[in-house]
């Protein structure tokens, strides 16, 4: 009887031991399995955030693209309307160039052809509108 409880003692002690085993390797695969998950989401955050930071500055580069087009088409428009002034002024200081000289050349030949300044002056009133601007 003695050796019967000793055996069923030993067979009780394989299967504690056994048990105990099979357990921490439970234990082992669990935290394994909890350690290899936390990696590959921290793997998965770290991928996105990349990816993020990534199209973050393809946007900024983009926007920085743009804004320097937009500079360069004002600085051209500008340039455009600088020259379309100064070539307006020049038209005009010519044209008031020529019409000076006309007026020269008109009071000139007058002069030459014996008007003398009162039938410039009655010339002048006669053709006047009632506005008192000067018909043609």
């Amino acid at each position: 009887k003695d050796q019967e409880r000793l055996m069923r003692h030993r067979y009780l002690d394989m299967i504690s031991r056994k048990l105990e085993q099979l357990e921490r390797t439970a234990e082992e695969q669990r935290l394994f399995l909890m350690d290899r998950e936390e990696r590959r989401q921290r793997e998965h955050t770290r991928r996105k955030l990349t990816l993020r930071r990534k199209i973050e500055e393809e946007w900024k580069t983009k926007e920085m693209l743009l804004l320097t087009r937009m500079a360069e088409d004002v600085k051209r428009e500008e340039r455009i309307e600088e020259q379309q002034h100064r070539n307006r002024e020049e038209s005009d200081r010519k044209k008031q160039d020529l019409l000076e000289k006309k007026m020269a050349y008109h009071l000139q030949k007058m002069q030459d052809t014996g008007f003398n300044g009162e039938d410039i002056g009655k010339n002048t009133f006669k053709y006047r509108g009632q506005d008192g601007t000067h018909g043609e």
